[in-house]
């Protein structure tokens, strides 16, 4: 009987095991899908945030346990290429190419990429099987345009325009008894009229003015892939104030800048040189070399330093202000997310060396500048902007109108909006107000600035 039942124990497990141990399999298989599938959301949401090297090891971590898997492999090459690991990422997007021949987002991924790298054959290629798929009409649109970019961009020359118009109210157009001139409209040209002397009112006059600016950009791309390129540039700006007309100003330069770019690494060698006028009279020509090397931190982040030789050389009896000086600068970008919010610190450091010392007029100094700036996309059409600076200027000879050396600090605060009227035209505004301290009385005063612009680009 004892026997029976064992015999009977061992007959019935063996014809259970089969169904257990498939139970078993399936239970495990399960257990894997899921711990897959939550890998994977995890590194899927560090890529939609942005964290590409995080989401890149992640999704190679994911790739070694699966990599068979067409969406693993097509996020693993879209955080590749986000940081800009160009063999990496075509490599992935090969092998979901295999896995599914028929995957036209993959073939725009990839043309995209070769379009980047300047490969504009290989991306042609790419967009022309992609339209061979039966695309949405929107999709199809939209890969023409990019295919009609790419012809127009085998083009080694690449030319853009911009015309900014500015109306302006300025609180104090004499600048009290200042020094500087502030250009409205184009910001990035202050620093270029160092030492101009405006007319000497000991009182603030408000003015309006009306501005015109016109940049042209050109560059020439030698056709090969990470190699050297040349970028040029002409500027013109003419301000025109309604009562102070001894305070318009035109401005003229010119720059070219022969550009080595390799993977990351981006240098370039500006030469620049700017004329200065001030009521129809000449009053300053700057000339000046460099260096400057970029490198690309990672997909969303850039680190630039840049150096500069200027010479500075007047007109007239100004002629006694003639320098040059060594301009050294750091510049740190940074944008978030899919809107960005773009985060700009930048830096810069000049000693300035007056040709011959006068204590008439001092001109040798130390200047440092920090800037923070911030703008934010907030849809299609809106952008915010905001920002502050902050400025010393110490300068080296004793001045004998006051018996001491001369220590100005400026601090600026900035506002602005742009919106975006469509492809070719916007209109922005802007209101920065700047204080200016010194140890000499005669260079204190606060000035307050009220920029309307239209921009157009063609």
């Amino acid at each position: 009987m004892i026997k029976f039942l064992i015999k009977s124990f061992v007959v019935l497990n063996l014809c259970c095991f089969p169904v257990y141990a498939a139970n078993t399999e399936n239970a495990t298989n399960q257990q894997i899908q899921n711990s897959l599938k939550a890998d994977f959301d995890a590194a899927k949401t560090l890529f939609d945030q942005g964290q590409f090297n995080q989401a890149y090891i992640a999704f190679e971590v994911l790739l070694n346990r699966t990599p068979e898997n067409a969406l693993v492999n097509f996020y693993f090459a879209m955080s590749a290429a986000a940081l800009k690991r160009t063999d990496q990422a075509i490599a992935a997007f090969d092998r979901v190419l295999m896995l599914n021949p028929q995957s036209v987002r993959t073939r725009l991924e990839l043309a995209k990429l070769y379009f980047e790298m300047g490969e504009y054959a290989l991306a042609h290629a790419e967009l022309d099987r992609a339209l061979r798929a039966n695309l949405p009409d929107a999709v199809r649109t939209n890969v023409l345009a990019f295919k009609a970019r790419i012809d127009k961009q085998q083009s080694r020359h690449s030319h853009a325009t911009t015309l900014v118009l500015t109306l302006g109210y300025d609180s104090n157009v004499n600048n009290g008894n200042g020094d500087t001139v502030e250009l409205a409209g184009l910001t990035s040209l202050e620093s270029v009229l160092p030492g101009v002397s405006l007319d000497e009112s000991p009182d603030e006059q408000s003015d309006i003015g009306f501005g015109q600016t016109l940049v042209y950009n050109h560059s020439y791309d030698f056709g090969q892939r990470g190699a050297w390129s040349v970028n040029n540039q002409l500027v013109g700006l003419n301000r025109l104030n309604k009562d102070y007309s001894q305070n318009n100003v035109v401005y003229l330069g010119a720059l070219t800048a022969p550009t080595y770019q390799h993977d990351i690494y981006k240098v370039a060698f500006p030469l620049e040189i700017d004329r200065v006028y001030l009521d129809a009279n000449g009053y300053l020509v700057n000339a000046s070399v460099g260096a400057s090397l970029e490198q690309l931190l990672s997909a969303n982040q850039t680190l630039a330093a840049t150096y500069k030789l200027r010479s500075m050389q007047y007109d007239g009896d100004n002629s006694i202000r003639n320098a040059h000086s060594n301009i050294y600068s750091m510049r740190y970008r940074h944008a978030i997310g899919d809107k960005p919010l773009i985060l700009d610190a930048h830096f810069s450091y000049e000693n300035r060396q007056q040709t011959k010392n006068a204590n008439a007029d001092p001109a040798s100094l130390i200047e440092k500048v920090l800037k923070l700036n911030t703008s934010k996309v907030l849809s299609a059409r809106w952008r915010f902007m905001a920002g502050a600076s902050y400025t010393t200027t110490d300068y080296v000879q004793v001045d004998w109108r006051f018996d001491n050396k001369r220590a100005d600090q400026v601090t600026r605060f900035d506002l602005g909006g742009q919106y975006q009227i469509n492809r070719t035209s916007l209109t922005s505004a802007s209101l920065n107000h700047a204080i200016h301290d010194s140890n000499q009385g005669y260079y204190e005063f606060d000035k307050t600035q009220i920029n309307l612009n239209y921009i157009y680009r063609f």
